[in-house]
């Protein structure tokens, strides 16, 4: 099935009528036709009107045939765009449960490897930590509009390897090995320690002193430090807007929740982390974004933190077209999307102001003691946000091993 079957069958029974009635009537190319479904899959994933009620066809219709096509088409990217170009408004826009059926947790017995940070493979147009990943979990049952690990795995499995001990000390690690993380294919602390994933991993933590474990999070599971976790093994969470985790992060922990199992880690003495990711441009981002800068500054001091990281929305093409084939409503495709380094994403203008805005929101003693970064971003916008920038991935991740160690060490 082609790219425009798949989407077509996205479609609400009637959208999908009307599209074809569209095609038809203005005799579209198969690529006028591709543009034409992605739009109405874009609408109805806004909970907007279809581009029949938005547009005007009867000016369209008055027209000679030969000019028909081209005012329709016209009209069409016209009206997509100015839907683009606006901020996102979410105060229209329903909250929308999780809806997923029974998901079983098995063991996997596969073989445990190393990955690599999903950074555009050609070059450095971001600036890369050349972070290393280890799935030892994959699938998530959290269902964040914005993600796509659930295009990589079986949607109603879990996942969580089997003998992991025994398959950590099987790892081949060298020099480059020194930052791993676990969050990238699920959740760190979905399943907290119910499969002894956690034990495992502390005990390769205190195995290697020289590697740091980062475990990832948008869940409350604060029962999971009922137990010390060597200093090396840095427990962090994904933070978002109040509106963003209401309306796009479906069923996972509130700010709030999130920000208290972090306190929790801290006070039983780990280190913590925070990714403010990804910063969505909506209606009232400036105070939503500053407020949770100030929320952070409150509860943790500068010891406590290991880092802070911020980056914003990228969709690779397989990304875009998976969201609009799952049909689950969502605004956060409601955005100009530029190319940048392969992957479509905000003006550069936009990413900086968002970033700037972020950081500017901490106190300047308090965020100068935190390593700070941006995910995937042009390497230009580093000076202007962060007011320091390297010359090379390589540069990049030197420094971050420099900081990390040394406040890891620092006990």
């Amino acid at each position: 099935m082609n790219a425009k079957e798949s989407l077509l069958n996205s479609l609400t029974e009637e959208m999908r009528a009307e599209t074809l009635s569209l095609a038809s009537m203005f005799s579209l190319t198969e690529q006028m036709e591709l543009e034409l479904v992605k739009n109405q899959a874009d609408l109805m994933l806004f909970d907007m009107p279809s581009l029949a009620d938005l547009i005007n066809l009867n000016e369209i219709l008055i027209l000679d045939n030969g000019q028909r096509r081209n005012a329709f088409l016209s009209m069409m990217r016209k009206t997509m765009m100015e839907i683009e170009k606006s901020e996102i408004d979410y105060s229209s826009f329903p909250t929308y449960r999780a809806e997923r059926g029974a998901i079983s947790v098995i063991d996997d017995d596969s073989q445990l490897g190393f990955g690599r940070c999903p950074c555009p493979i050609d070059g450095e147009k971001t600036r890369c930590c050349k972070l290393t990943t280890l799935d030892v979990i994959t699938q998530c049952a959290f269902s964040c509009s914005y993600c796509s690990v659930q295009a990589f795995y079986d949607r109603m499995r879990i996942k969580a390897v089997s003998n992991l001990r025994e398959k950590l000390d099987a790892l081949d690690i060298d020099d480059s090995v020194w930052h791993i993380g676990t969050g990238q294919a699920s959740d760190s602390l979905f399943l907290g320690d119910d499969h002894g994933t956690l034990s495992d991993l502390a005990y390769f933590s205190e195995k290697h002193p020289n590697i740091m474990i980062e475990l990832k999070s948008k869940a409350y599971r604060t029962d999971v430090f009922k137990r010390k976790y060597p200093r090396n093994m840095v427990f962090t969470w994904s933070l978002n807007a109040p509106t963003v985790i209401e309306k796009e992060e479906r069923g996972t922990a509130s700010l709030i929740k999130r920000l208290e199992c972090a306190a929790a880690a801290r006070d039983n003495g780990s280190l913590v982390g925070f990714h403010i990711h990804p910063m969505v441009h909506f209606k009232g981002w400036e105070d939503e974004y500053s407020a949770l800068a100030r929320e952070i500054e409150k509860r943790f001091s500068p010891g406590d933190i290991l880092m802070i990281s911020s980056g914003t929305l990228i969709f690779t093409k397989e990304n875009l077209r998976f969201i609009r084939e799952k049909g689950v409503k969502t605004r956060v495709l409601q955005m100009e999307k530029t190319l940048t380094a392969g992957k479509y994403s905000y003006p550069f203008e936009i990413r900086k102001e968002m970033f700037s805005h972020l950081f500017s929101s901490f106190s300047k003693d308090f965020i100068s003691q935190i390593f700070t970064y941006l995910c995937l971003e042009d390497p230009a916008l580093w000076l202007p946000v962060l007011g320091r920038e390297y010359s090379s991935d390589k540069q990049f991740e030197s420094d971050m091993r420099r900081s990390y160690f040394e406040k890891i060490n620092s006990v």
